[in-house]
């Protein structure tokens, strides 16, 4: 093939997942690297690979930067260097899983830092997206190029993300040179000469559909008795972390009982590119049966069709399309039969098992991986020389100036019974024992950190708090609140608050866990306490909604639900109606702690209920509070020292973190249900306040210890870090890190590149 030209010094960057790391977009991230420079061997490239907890990785030479996959700054941070060195434009693999935050969103971060072009590559395109997952596709499709694999993913992309035009590219997966070999060498390689062979290949998880080849064996055994069927590849990273071999271990059963073990090969092993195609040149018919139809690409079933293998597959809709014409054979999900009946068809019909090999390597030809590098390279040399227009941000990027979620402290608080209320200094004073408050928010905490960087440390956080409220609550519903470091509970009421902070993080654990056994808990928990709502205060009430909006927005079922959102908000607006007065909007004569959380219960309520009322008395609240605590871009919280009542003057000494923390969620509460940018730049301000942007100077939270600062005095901070604090600054810099592309705006595509 002729080599593509392209000018001297040409650097690309790649983004993504890479080798030494095992997953198949890291393969395919190196690959097609080599692929574009095999098409021009003037190319210089650079890799910036996302980490994991697995790492760290001995990564190869070109890796020049690694991005820490639930570090958000990094994102950023990358943006910067590629905008420092000569880079032309950025190759980024996109799968939702391997990136930070909620959906993989922070690659928006590094988007939206970015001064050159970038063409995102989408491994995945869901035909049933969330509202997270399609905003970042369009967002995406919005700054750069996106490449997909097959035509059915472009349809998608227009039907699904309302995502079209030239904006979108096709660029098959690309597979390696394979030249012809003898494949009875081959199968004597592999023990199996003079058998017929079959082979599926890849990481290896549920969804691969194995049994259902193990299950058509039997009768496929007994019409070919010299079958051997190959399962290659280590087990999932992923699956192995929460389920082990368990998945490997019952395929291995069921092909005992069956009684066809004799005749099942599996290779629990990573294999190089070279072995991979040893196999596929070795085997009769690649079987793909893929238990799900939205599967919008295959790099097994493209290395399968180069290799010249016949491939039998279930008909999701890459195999679909690359199978028509006779290149290969569709049987139904989970139908052994069906598979068992093709397997002995071809195999007993030499000459159509040639055809189909046949049919399949000559429509592989242009899938080269230095064919698809030089369609790569060209697209790229299209958008360079088009200069599309770049994404704007209305405020300089912040990202990598936030502080990195640190738990240390959290951890250093937490023993095995839930988190201890007080420290002295930074050490934990265990004669304050422990109580619900404090637990239920390092619930939430620990429930976002997990959803950030996933481990075993956040995980056993999850467990020992909701192990506490498990425990704190009563057989009829209610919470015991305070309980001694000898783990006795005070005999006195729960507060209203404890009650309502309880709900919160149940509801919060409904929605956000991993763990089904935490969500059938949480959600019983959460049913069982829920009937005292009623009862509950101003604050205990605002807690409550955002625990029940949190339980509706992950469909729980939970009857009467949504009316009793309704009715509480509606209880909070006729308290407001009751106490406002032009001068003084609020729902209490008094301002006293964690007032925030009030609006931004109704702006939740609002996003399940449509009512206009709560949303407007949410705006008015926050309004007020703005007026009051904020000293133009400064935040100057109500101190505790006397609060702020109607008609009095208002307390400046002794500023709490709670009370910065409920404005960080509330700003943000805001945003995303106005879309108004003015509460962004409100939110980056309350939580500069951690940071020193006080009336002090003084920072708060101690980047020493992860610890947080228990408040503002008169002239100096109390250096004490307690949990409320500490988690109150770890609630906040959580919804920061959540920022991922929000505050983005970008140019509207003219006519000829939208």
């Amino acid at each position: 093939m002729e080599r593509t030209s392209v000018e001297p010094d040409l650097r690309i960057a790649f983004v993504g997942t890479y080798p030494p790391r095992r997953c198949g977009i890291a393969t395919f991230t190196r690959d097609l690297a080599a692929g574009m420079k095999a098409a021009d061997d003037q190319l210089r490239i650079m890799a910036l690979a996302v980490t994991d907890a697995a790492g760290p990785y001995e990564y190869p030479d070109e890796v020049e930067y690694q991005i820490r996959q639930g570090t958000k700054g990094d994102y950023a941070r990358a943006a910067e260097l590629i905008n420092y060195k000569n880079v032309r434009w950025v190759s980024v693999q996109h799968e939702y899983g391997i990136f930070g935050g909620d959906d993989g969103a922070y690659i928006l971060d590094f988007l939206g830092a970015l001064h050159v072009p970038a063409i995102v590559t989408l491994h995945t395109v869901l035909d049933n997206p969330s509202d997270s997952q399609r905003s970042i596709v369009q967002k995406m499709a919005k700054a750069c190029v996106l490449v997909v694999m097959s035509g059915v993913a472009a349809n998608l992309l227009a039907r699904r993300y309302d995502v079209r035009g030239p904006r979108v590219q096709v660029i098959p997966h690309g597979i390696p040179e394979m030249a012809p070999r003898d494949q009875n060498k081959l199968k004597a390689r592999f023990g199996v000469a003079g058998h017929r062979m079959l082979l599926t290949f890849g990481l290896l998880g549920p969804n691969k559909g194995i049994e259902t080849v193990i299950r058509a064996l039997p009768a496929a055994i007994a019409a070919c008795p010299d079958l051997v069927y190959f399962v290659v590849g280590a087990t999932h990273p992923a699956v192995i972390r929460q389920n082990g071999e368990a998945y490997r271990t019952t395929l291995e059963r069921e092909a005992e009982r069956l009684g066809v073990r004799d005749h099942v090969v599996f290779r629990d092993q990573y294999v190089t590119t070279e072995e991979l195609c040893s196999y596929l040149q070795a085997t009769d018919i690649f079987v793909s049966p893929y238990l799900n139809e939205a599967q919008v690409t295959s790099g097994a079933l493209s290395y399968a069709m180069g290799a010249g293998a016949a491939v039998v597959s279930t008909p999701y809709w890459h195999a679909q399309e690359l199978l028509a014409d006779g290149r290969g054979c569709l049987f139904p999900f989970n139908d052994s039969a069906a598979l068992s009946r093709t397997i002995i068809s071809l195999m007993n019909t030499p000459t159509e098992l040639n055809r189909v090999r046949t049919a399949a390597y000559a429509f592989t030809r242009e899938f080269s991986w230095m064919q698809i590098g030089a369609r790569y390279l060209s697209l790229g040399a299209t958008i360079m020389s088009g200069a599309p227009k770049r994404a704007r941000r209305m405020e300089p990027p912040r990202a990598s100036g936030l502080p990195e979620l640190r738990l240390d402290h959290l951890l250093r608080m937490t023993d095995d019974t839930g988190i201890i209320q007080h420290a002295t200094y930074s050490v934990p004073a265990r004669e304050s024992g422990y109580c619900v408050d404090d637990n239920a928010r390092a619930l939430i905490v620990a429930l976002h950190a997990d959803r950030v960087s996933s481990s075993p440390e956040t995980k056993r956080l999850i467990s020992t708090y909701l192990g506490f409220l498990h425990y704190a609550q009563t057989a009829d519903g209610r919470f015991r609140n305070f309980m001694s470091y000898g783990r006795d509970f005070a005999p006195e009421k729960a507060s209203d608050d404890c009650t309502g902070r309880a709900l919160w993080a149940l509801g919060r654990t409904v929605r956000l866990s991993n763990d089904e056994g935490h969500r059938l808990l949480a959600g019983q928990m959460f049913e069982r306490g829920l009937p005292y709502a009623k009862e509950l205060g101003e604050r205990g009430n605002a807690l409550t909604m955002l625990g029940l909006a949190s339980v509706l927005t992950a469909q729980h079922r939970l009857t009467g639900g949504d009316e009793l959102l309704g009715a509480l908000a509606e209880r909070l607006c006729r308290r407001y109606r009751d106490e406002s007065t032009p001068q003084w909007r609020w729902f209490e004569p008094t301002l006293t702690y964690d007032n925030a959380l009030l609006p931004l219960a109704l702006f939740r309520a609002h996003a399940i209920t449509k009512d206009p009322q709560s949303l407007r008395v949410a705006k008015e609240t926050l309004a007020f509070l703005e007026e009051t605590c904020f000293r133009e871009d400064r935040l100057m919280l109500v101190g505790n020292a006397g609060w702020h009542a109607r008609d009095g003057l208002r307390a400046e000494v002794d500023e709490q973190p709670i009370d910065a923390a409920a404005f960080v969620l509330a700003f943000r509460g805001a945003y995303l249900i106005t879309g108004d940018h003015r509460y962004l730049r409100r939110m980056r301000e309350a939580f500069a306040w951690f940071l020193g942007t006080n009336r002090l100077g003084i920072p708060v939270y101690d980047s020493a210890t992860a610890g947080c600062r228990d408040g503002l005095g008169a002239a100096v901070p109390n250096l004490n870090q307690g949990a409320e604090s500490t988690i109150c600054f770890l609630l906040s810099l959580i919804e920061m890190l959540e920022l991922a592309g929000e505050g983005l705006e970008y140019d509207e595509p003219s006519r000829s590149d939208a």
